[in-house]
């Protein structure tokens, strides 16, 4: 079992117990049948579906990220919220399932500026965050219930009140919950109380993308570039390896987590699949497709843990994949 010497808070060094999920022939998770095909291919090419928190419908863009679309899981009731550019690239649903966060792009010949906007999916309206500015590298995100709205910045944090858009996770996930931010290389908690946001870094010196929350935000599952897939607790501690994988989502008992594996030959990818693996990094890899000469990619777990959304490079089409334990 090796061990891994990770820069601390304080400039301290941390020597943690790094383990490495094995591999073996079963486990409880299974892939249920085949996927089911749900918006997407021939002319019109779909990318990175998410599901909204109660389950109720899913958000997703196109490969090069400009717009952004919601279906429900029947296939019905398909319509576009805004064709922005960029505006599909990490966006976020609310904590109570009604609407998406995400940074938009402007461009003035060569010069790009980005703005912060919420758009409701249920009433159809939008608001604009924050003025465009030509400085925006992190991505905003929802405090954990849903209470506030986060823009790190390299100088600081802004923070936006969106009391009014707290929801029923309010009841579920305290409102000090941290919420996990990347920036350059620095992954870090944020949380939120009585005297302000505190930022607690976490990794240093290490590129850290795609960081995502358990559910109920004790734990926080990120890719660092270059390396593997990692699980780490909220201060710090527990740091797991998964081996290799992008794209995390969690379950929604916090026990498993599901990602793609990919290969490719520098230029483009030549093979993806998905796979989930025990939180703890105990027990089995459990292979949720194997099919030569498809890319299935981003996945996304249902809220009530029935389902696994992805798209499919190839053909462009997002599909639903069910699962069994």
């Amino acid at each position: 079992m090796p061990l891994c010497t990770l820069p601390c808070l304080g400039g301290l060094l941390l020597t943690l117990v790094v383990t490495v999920a094995p591999v073996t022939a079963q486990s409880t998770l299974r892939a249920a049948g085949e996927p089911v095909r749900l918006v997407g291919g021939d002319a019109s090419a779909f990318a990175h579906p998410t599901w909204s928190p109660d389950g109720t419908r899913l958000a997703f863009t196109r490969p090069g990220y400009d717009g952004l679309w919601v279906v429900q899981p029947d296939g019905q009731a398909l319509r576009q919220i805004t064709d922005e550019p960029a505006s599909g690239f990490g966006f976020a649903w609310s904590p109570d399932g009604q609407a998406l966060l995400t940074r938009v792009a402007r461009f003035e010949g060569t010069r790009r500026t980005n703005a912060v906007k919420v758009f409701d999916v249920d009433i159809g309206t939008e608001e604009q965050v924050t003025e465009y500015r030509a400085q925006m590298p992190v991505l905003p995100q929802w405090s954990a219930d849903g209470a506030a709205i986060l823009l790190p910045l390299r100088e600081g944090l802004e923070v936006f009140d969106r009391a009014s858009a707290a929801g029923p996770s309010a009841d579920a996930v305290p409102p000090e919950a941290p919420v996990f931010v990347t920036e350059g290389t620095t992954l870090a908690a944020v949380r939120l109380d009585a005297s302000g946001p505190r930022t607690e870094p976490l990794l240093d010196d290490r590129r850290v993308l795609n960081a995502v929350a358990s559910p109920d935000h004790a734990r926080v599952a990120f890719e660092v570039m270059g390396d593997n897939l990692f699980v780490m607790n909220a201060d710090g501690s527990g740091l797991v390896d998964l081996g290799p994988g992008h794209r995390p989502t969690w379950s929604p008992d916090g026990r498993w987590i599901a990602f793609m594996r990919t290969e490719d030959d520098g230029e483009q990818f030549t093979a993806s699949d998905l796979v989930a693996v025990r939180a703890d990094g105990s027990g089995e890899t459990v292979a949720l497709t194997q099919t030569a000469g498809r890319l299935e990619m981003n996945p996304s777990w249902s809220p009530d843990g029935r389902w696994i959304a992805f798209d499919e490079l190839g053909d462009g089409a997002l599909y639903l994949l069910p699962l069994a334990r």
